[in-house]
């Protein structure tokens, strides 16, 4: 997916990569390009809707690596469905994952960031943010949400040298 991908493009740049996934994700395709390309890279498996999960991630690249120069919120989850049928606890994973999970995954980052007096926080958004289409209510709201969130970031973080912006693809051939 754009996670994958974004990850070895990155490596391919110079940059190790700290990879988020599920337990379930299969990422040996990545890790091995990642590898092809001479990079490092750590492997941090859980649910974005942890937070403790999110947190000790960052915690690793740290440990590992002394510093973190750029920060991808690209996880995103969502059911199909309307506002006339969502069941609360669907509205509230999607609401963790892709928007509560970005803004503190980013607040943990900025503190290593602004200690450097530089770094970048990359949000994936979505087109959906501006486009909606009556099938997916959270995940409208949470891509619109990360929209505004990255302009608070980037008027909180700028000063620091941190710069903090949003991509919105449209659609993409992935699993989700």
């Amino acid at each position: 997916g754009i996670g994958g991908e974004t990850a070895v493009r990155f490596a391919e740049r110079g940059y190790d990569c700290v990879l988020l996934a599920l337990p379930t994700e299969d990422l040996s395709p990545v890790t091995k390009r990642i590898e092809d390309a001479g990079r490092q890279y750590i492997i941090c498996t859980g649910d974005l809707a942890d937070l403790e999960y999110a947190e000790s991630a960052v915690e690793q690249c740290i440990s590992a690596w002394g510093r973190i120069d750029v920060l991808v919120n690209n996880a995103a989850w969502r059911e199909i469905t309307t506002m006339r049928k969502i069941e609360l606890a669907s509205w509230e994973q999607t609401l963790r994952v892709c928007l509560t999970a970005p803004a503190f995954l980013s607040r943990w980052c900025a503190a290593h960031m602004e200690a450097r007096g530089e770094g970048v926080i990359i949000n994936v958004s979505s087109i959906q943010s501006q486009m909606a289409a009556g099938i997916s209510p959270a995940y409208v709201a949470a891509k619109g949400a990360l929209d505004s969130l990255t302009y608070e970031l980037a008027t909180l973080y700028g000063p620091a040298g941190i710069r903090v912006l949003s991509v919105n693809p449209g659609a993409i051939d992935t699993a989700m």
